[in-house]
C-alpha cells in the first residue's frame, strides 16, 4: 500500500501521508484539524555533528522570511539560495513555523509532484527534529488542471493546507474561478522562480498583490537573463556552499569546432565522463537541448558515440511511463547519458549528474551549474568534480562567464575556466586583482567598467599613500564595510550610496539614493594622482588631499589641452567657449557644423573652456575631451579598473609636458567643411559607419527579392573610379548586388538614393529604405590625397604636401607561371593565380600559424596571416588586385582599387578582438557550406587565437600586391598615391605598409 492516500476531485488530486510520522490513516483530517497540530510544533534546531535540524543556510532564509512577515508587508521578497543547500526544507519550514493555506506555484509537472510528496510528508523536519509532538503533515491539492467554477474550487481547496500548481494550470482557470482560488489561500511561494517569464511572474504576484509572496530561486537571473523582480531578503552566498560542502568546483571547458559544434560538444563530453568512471567516480552526464526535436537530434549523437552507456531521452515529449523507465536507469547506473529539453534539475534529484554538455546554452548558465556542482550528503555515493562543457560562441570569445561574475562576485572562487590561458594583459590583469588585500565581497571587480575619466593632481613633496582615510571621509555613505585597496600598484575603489533631495518637491521623508563608483591611483614614479569617479559635479579636491596629502594641486588651464597632442588626423567635434565681454551670453557650447564657427571666436573675445575632438592614436580610433578646470576625458569604456590605470598614466607626463607647444595643439587640427558638392578627388574606397559593424550582431538585415543577409556580411564597392563621375557604388551579398549613388545638398548631409531597385534594411524597430537608411547613417568614403568624407556630411582636408613612396620599397615578386590578370585562386589553390603566388611569396619569408583565404564579398583581406610572438599578435592583411594589362607598367589605374582595399578605416584592424572574431565567423560560414579558408592552421589554433586576441598587442601590417606595377617604371604619381596610402594606414591604425610588385 503506497504511503500516501489520494482522491480525485475534477480531475486534480488530494494527497496525504497514510502512516508514519504526521500520517493521517486512511482519511485526510480536516485542514484546520492539521493547522493547530502543527502550531507550535516548529523546533529551531541547527544541525551539528550531536543532533540533528536545519542547515546554516536554511536557518538563515528563515529569519529572513519570519522578519519579513513581522513587518506585515505585502512586497514580494526573494530568497537566493544555491542548489544543493536546502531550499525545499526551508519553504516547508517557512510553511510549518505559521500554518496557513498556501499556494505553491512551480514552473513543471515534474516538480509539482516533487513538491507536492514533499508537503505531503514534510519530508526531512521530522526525521531532523525540526517538527516534534502529535502533528499531522499538511494536506495537498495537486493541480493538474483547471476548476471551472467558484464551487468546484470550494469544494477543491476547503480541503486541503497547501495547493501546488503549474504556472499553466493556473492560466487556464477561469477569472472568477481564480479569485476564489485566491481568496482561499493567505500567502504565495513560488519555487524555482528563475524559470517563471516576466509577464507571467506579474501576472501571478499581481494576483497577491495583498497577501504575503515568497519566491524560493538558485539565482535572482531568469535565464533570460533578467532580473526576477522583487526584493532580495536572503542571499546565501556561493562561496560558502562551496567552503561548507553544498557545492564542487566546476570545471569550465569552451568546446570548438566550426563546422559541428554539437558532435565537438557531445564528444569532450563523453570523454570526460569516460576518465570520470575509470577514476572511480560515479558520475552521469547530462545533455542539455533547447527543444524536444533538438532532443531526438542530440540522442541520436549520443547514441552513435557512446552506446554502451546506454543514452536515454527525459522529456515532454515522452509518456510518463517512459520517463519513469529512463529515470530509473540513471538511478540504477544502467544509463550513465540522458538528453533533456533545459533544465532536468527539477524534479529530479540526481546528485550524481556531474558533467554536462550545455549544446544549447541560455542566457544565464547559473542554474545548469550549480546543479552540476552541487553535492549530496548521502552516504555510499562516490562523487568528484564538475564538469561543464559549452559550445565556444561564433563570437570566439566566451561572454557568458563575464555575464555570471556580473550576476554574482562568488562565481569567481567557483569556477574553473579551463579555456582562458593568462597570456599578456591577462596575466598583468590577473597580478593586478590579486594584490588587492582588501576587497568588498558584494562587488565582483571586474564587473566594474569606468570610464575613460580622470582629475589629475601634483605634489611638490613626495605624495603620500593613505586609502583607509577614505573609511573617515565617507563613513556612513559607503556602500560597502570594506572598501578594495591594493597597496603593491596604490590603486583604491569604493561605491558610495549618496542621498540626494528630489528635484521636483519638498519632502523630508524621502531622498534619491545614488550609487556612485570612485577610483583612485598614485603613480607615484611619475608623480601623479589621479581620481576616476561617476559623480562629475566636483574635482574631488579632498579626496586628493585624504590620500595623497595636503599639499596636492589640480593640473588645470589651458595646459590640459596637451592631452590632444597625442590625437593624429583630430577634428574637433564638441567646443565650449566663455565670451568675455557678452554677460547675456557668457558660455556657450558649440557643436558639428557650428564648431568652425567657435573654432575662429568672435573677435578675439572667447575663450575655450572645454574641446573635444575624436582621431587616431596608438593605432586606434581614440577621442579625447579636455576641460580648462582639469578634467580629461574620453567617451570609451574601461574593460576594468585595470584598463583605466593604465590609461590614466598617460595622462598626467603629457598634459605637462611643457615641450608641446599650445599652438601646435590648435593649430594642428582638421576643421571639418560641409559638403555641399561633390568632391573633385578619386575615390578609393566606402566603407559603412564603425557604430554599424563594430559587433558581430545580426540584428540589421539587409533584403532583396525575399532573399536576406546581415548587415555585417553584405559589402560596399565603388563603381566610379574618375574624379569627375558621379559618387556611386554597389551593395553587394553573395547572391544579389543593387546601384546607390550620392546626392550633394547645399544645406543638408549629401542623399544616398538607389539607381534602380532598392532593398529593404531590417532593424529591430521595424524596417525601411535601405537608401534612406543609408543617408541617416550616412557613410565614409575615402578619396586621393587623404580627403575623407565622413558620415556626417562632412570634408576633412589634410593641408600638407604630398609624400611620395621611395620606389626601393617595393619588393618585387618573380610571377614566372602565373597569369597576372588573374586574382583570385579559388577552391581548388590555383597556382596560376596572383593571390597563390603571393601567399607562396609572403609564407616563404617567415613562418605564419594561420593563413587563411578570406577573398569573398565582406572580407577583410584577401588573405589574412596570423601569429603569436612572445605578447604580441602579428596580423598581416594581404590585399591582392589582378593586373589590367598582360605586361607591368605604370598604369595608376591598376593601384586606385587596391590602395583603397588597403586605406579602408575599418576600425576592426585596430582593435585585435574585433578582427580575430570576425574571421573566425566567416570561417564558420564557409565550413558551414563544406568549404574552408584554412590554408596552414586548425580550428583549435585560430579559436585559441581569438580567444588570446583581447589580451595581446596588436601589430598591424598591410601588403599591396599589384603585379602589374613594375619597380623600375613607377611614376611620381604612383608613388604619391602609395606615400599618401601608407601615411594614412599609419595615423590611423599604426599599420604598416608593404608594397609588392614585379621588377
Amino acid at each position: 500500500m503506497s504511503a500516501l492516500g489520494t482522491v480525485t476531485i475534477a480531475g486534480n488530486e488530494l494527497w496525504w501521508l497514510r502512516e508514519g510520522d504526521g500520517g493521517h490513516g486512511d482519511v485526510a483530517q480536516a485542514p484546520d484539524t492539521v493547522m493547530e497540530s502543527l502550531s507550535g510544533g516548529f523546533v529551531f534546531a541547527e544541525k551539528s555533528p550531536t543532533q540533528g535540524g536545519l542547515r546554516s543556510p536554511q536557518l538563515g532564509a528563515l529569519h529572513a522570511i519570519l522578519a519579513h512577515r513581522s513587518m506585515e508587508s505585502t512586497e514580494p521578497i526573494t530568497i537566493v539560495m544555491p542548489t544543493g543547500t536546502g531550499k525545499t526544507e526551508t519553504m516547508l519550514a517557512a510553511f510549518c513555523h505559521s500554518p496557513k493555506r498556501t499556494l505553491v506555484i512551480v514552473p513543471s509537472d515534474a516538480l509539482r509532484s516533487q513538491i507536492a510528496g514533499k508537503f505531503a510528508t514534510l519530508g526531512v523536519l521530522p526525521e531532523v527534529g525540526s517538527v516534534v509532538g502529535d502533528f499531522r503533515c499538511p494536506v495537498v491539492l495537486v493541480l493538474r488542471s483547471a476548476l471551472s467554477s467558484v464551487e468546484q474550487v470550494d469544494d477543491a481547496v476547503s480541503r486541503a493546507n497547501v495547493v501546488v500548481a503549474t504556472p499553466q494550470a493556473l492560466a487556464r482557470f477561469g477569472g472568477p474561478a481564480r479569485s476564489r482560488l485566491v481568496d482561499h489561500c493567505e500567502r504565495l511561494f513560488i519555487d524555482e522562480a528563475h524559470h517563471v517569464a516576466a509577464n507571467t511572474w506579474r501576472s501571478i504576484t499581481g494576483l497577491f498583490a495583498e497577501k504575503e509572496t515568497v519566491q524560493f530561486t538558485a539565482t535572482p537571473y531568469r535565464e533570460d537573463g533578467q532580473h526576477l523582480g522583487g526584493r532580495v531578503a536572503y542571499a546565501y552566498p556561493l562561496r560558502l556552499a562551496q567552503k561548507n560542502g553544498y557545492f564542487s568546483r566546476i570545471k569550465y571547458h569552451s568546446v570548438v569546432d566550426l563546422a559541428d559544434p554539437d558532435w565537438a560538444v557531445a564528444t569532450a563530453a563523453v570523454a570526460q565522463l569516460r576518465v570520470d568512471l575509470t577514476d572511480g567516480l560515479d558520475h552521469l552526464l547530462m545533455a542539455r537541448v533547447s527543444s524536444v526535436t533538438r532532443a531526438r537530434e542530440i540522442l541520436a549523437l549520443y547514441e552513435q558515440l557512446a552506446s554502451d552507456l546506454a543514452p536515454v531521452r527525459i522529456d515532454t515529449g515522452l509518456a510518463n511511463s517512459t520517463v519513469r523507465k529512463h529515470r530509473d536507469a540513471l538511478l540504477q547506473g544502467t544509463s550513465r547519458i540522458v538528453v533533456c529539453v533545459n533544465m532536468l534539475g527539477e524534479g529530479f534529484d540526481l546528485p550524481a549528474l556531474k558533467v554536462a554538455a550545455i549544446h544549447d546554452p541560455q542566457k544565464s548558465l547559473a542554474v545548469t551549474l550549480q546543479f552540476i556542482g552541487r553535492f549530496t550528503r548521502v552516504g555510499g555515493e562516490n562523487l568528484g568534480e564538475a564538469s561543464a562543457f559549452v559550445p565556444l560562441q561564433v563570437s570566439g570569445i566566451d561572454d557568458r562567464l563575464r555575464n555570471l561574475y556580473g550576476e554574482d562576485a562568488d562565481w569567481n572562487e567557483v569556477i574553473q575556466d579551463l579555456t582562458e590561458r593568462a597570456v599578456g594583459y591577462e596575466k598583468e590583469r590577473s597580478d593586478f586583482e590579486a594584490a588587492f588585500g582588501s576587497l568588498p565581497r558584494e562587488i565582483a571587480m571586474r564587473s566594474i567598467h569606468p570610464k575613460m575619466s580622470t582629475v589629475t593632481y601634483q605634489s611638490p613633496v613626495r605624495l603620500s599613500w593613505q586609502p583607509e582615510t577614505i573609511y573617515d571621509l565617507f563613513d556612513d555613505e559607503l556602500l560597502t564595510t570594506q572598501i578594495g585597496i591594493n597597496n603593491q600598484d596604490k590603486v583604491v575603489w569604493w561605491v558610495s550610496a549618496e542621498t540626494t533631495p528630489v528635484r521636483w518637491g519638498d519632502f523630508a521623508s524621502f531622498n534619491e539614493l545614488v550609487h556612485h563608483l570612485y577610483v583612485v591611483h598614485v603613480d607615484e614614479q611619475s608623480g601623479f594622482l589621479y581620481i576616476n569617479s561617476s559623480n562629475n559635479e566636483s574635482l574631488h579636491e579632498d579626496i586628493a588631499r585624504a590620500i595623497g596629502g595636503d599639499r596636492v594641486r589640480l593640473v588645470r588651464g589651458e595646459t590640459v589641452y596637451r592631452i590632444l597632442a597625442k590625437v593624429s588626423r583630430r577634428v574637433p567635434t564638441n567646443v565650449g567657449l566663455l565670451d568675455a565681454v557678452s554677460r547675456t551670453r557668457r558660455f556657450s557650447m558649440h557643436v558639428g557644423q557650428d564648431v568652425l564657427n567657435a573654432w575662429r571666436g568672435e573677435g578675439g573675445t572667447k575663450m575655450k573652456t572645454n574641446i573635444f575632438a575624436h582621431g587616431f592614436a596608438d593605432g586606434r580610433a581614440v577621442s579625447f575631451g579636455a576641460s580648462r578646470k582639469g578634467r580629461v576625458w574620453s567617451h570609451a569604456e574601461a574593460e576594468d579598473i585595470h584598463d583605466w590605470v593604465q590609461w590614466a598614466r598617460n595622462v598626467g607626463p603629457t598634459i605637462t609636458d611643457y615641450s608641446i607647444s599650445l599652438d601646435s595643439v590648435m593649430s594642428g587640427f582638421l576643421l571639418p567643411e560641409p559638403a555641399t558638392e561633390r568632391p573633385p578627388y578619386v575615390p578609393l574606397s566606402i566603407e559603412w559607419p564603425h557604430d554599424l559593424v563594430a559587433t558581430l550582431g545580426e540584428s540589421r538585415r539587409v533584403v532583396h527579392r525575399g532573399e536576406a543577409f546581415a548587415l555585417i556580411d553584405t559589402e560596399l564597392r565603388l563603381t566610379a573610379a574618375a574624379a569627375n563621375d558621379p559618387l556611386a557604388f554597389d551593395v553587394v551579398t553573395p547572391t544579389w548586388t543593387l546601384s546607390y549613388e550620392f546626392e550633394f545638398r547645399d544645406d543638408e548631409p549629401p542623399l544616398i538614393r538607389a539607381h534602380g531597385d532598392d532593398a529593404t534594411i531590417e532593424t529591430p524597430r521595424g524596417s525601411g529604405s535601405l537608401a534612406a537608411f543609408l543617408t541617416q547613417h550616412g557613410l565614409l568614403v575615402v578619396f586621393q590625397d587623404e580627403v575623407v568624407l565622413v558620415e556626417q556630411g562632412f570634408l576633412l582636408r589634410p593641408a600638407r604636401e604630398r609624400r611620395l613612396l621611395p620606389a626601393e620599397s617595393i619588393e618585387v615578386v618573380d610571377w614566372t607561371g602565373v597569369d597576372i590578370r588573374r586574382e583570385s585562386q579559388g577552391p581548388d589553390r590555383d597556382p596560376a593565380t596572383v593571390q597563390f603566388r603571393a601567399i607562396e611569396a609572403l609564407t616563404a619569408e617567415e613562418a605564419w600559424e594561420i593563413v587563411l583565404d578570406d577573398d569573398g564579398p565582406g572580407e577583410l583581406a584577401d588573405v589574412v596571416l596570423l601569429r603569436r610572438r612572445e605578447e604580441d599578435l602579428d596580423i598581416l592583411l594581404v590585399h591582392c588586385k589582378y593586373s589590367s594589362d598582360a605586361s607591368p607598367g605604370a598604369r595608376i589605374g591598376d593601384l586606385y582599387d587596391v590602395c583603397g582595399q588597403a586605406m579602408k578605416m575599418n576600425r576592426a584592424k585596430s582593435m585585435p578582438e574585433l578582427l580575430t572574431r570576425r574571421l573566425l565567423r566567416r570561417e564558420q560560414a564557409r565550413q558551414a557550406k563544406g568549404a574552408t579558408g584554412l590554408i596552414a592552421g586548425t580550428n583549435d589554433l585560430l579559436a585559441t587565437i581569438v580567444r588570446e586576441a583581447r589580451y595581446r598587442k596588436l601589430q598591424t601590417s598591410v601588403a599591396i600586391v599589384q603585379p602589374g606595377m613594375s619597380r623600375a617604371a613607377v611614376s611620381e604619381d604612383m608613388r604619391a598615391l602609395l606615400g599618401a596610402t601608407e601615411r594614412f594606414l599609419h595615423e590611423t591604425h599604426g599599420t604598416k605598409l608593404r608594397v609588392v610588385g614585379s621588377a
